[in-house]
């Protein structure tokens, strides 16, 4: 992990060497790097998403170890009464089971699908507080470049290191 943050830093050194920018100008760069996991795990955000996800878990955990109970005792009572039930019975009993099933099936892909969606709505919202909290601590404390130890990369860039517009100029001329 160091190696890829010492690589994307003398990447983003090189591009900005050659869009433009002067030696002079290169050296006074000041470039930081935030630990975005700890940012998630360790803000006031993080923290309570973190405890309400454990507890919507938990509840939604209890739910499917009952019904999978449930089923257990169900499939066990069948495969001791199938053979001495009569047929029409026995397919009863065995399209009860086949619902109790497929009822358990469902309610863990709902109970996957709710944790995926939570957990996507929880890393737009930590995500956009992070970029903004970057931002302002960017800009008191004059950091040119701020990288994120892990993903999502970069986090920050002074809109001041932008040659855009030179850029388009120069492709449109």
């Amino acid at each position: 992990m160091k190696f890829f943050n010492k690589l994307l830093i003398s990447l983003f050194a090189l591009i900005l060497l050659s869009s433009g920018i002067n030696a002079e100008e290169s050296k006074n760069l000041k470039v930081a790097i935030v630990n975005f996991q700890r940012l998630v795990v360790e803000s006031d955000l993080g923290k309570q998403y973190l405890k309400t996800a454990k507890s919507s878990i938990e509840k939604k955990q209890k739910i499917l170890s009952k019904l999978e109970d449930q089923v257990r005792n169900m499939r066990d009572k069948f495969e001791e009464q199938k053979l001495v039930l009569d047929e029409k019975a026995r397919d009863e009993k065995g399209e009860d089971l086949a619902y109790k099933i497929t009822e358990l099936r469902r309610k863990r892909e709902d109970f996957e699908a709710d944790v995926k969606i939570e957990d996507s709505k929880f890393q737009r919202d930590i995500m956009r507080n992070a970029m903004k909290a970057v931002k302002v601590v960017s800009e008191q404390l004059g950091f040119d470049i701020v990288i994120s130890s892990q993903s999502p990369g970069l986090m920050y860039l002074n809109p001041s290191l932008d040659i855009t517009d030179k850029v388009l100029e120069q492709m449109n001329n």
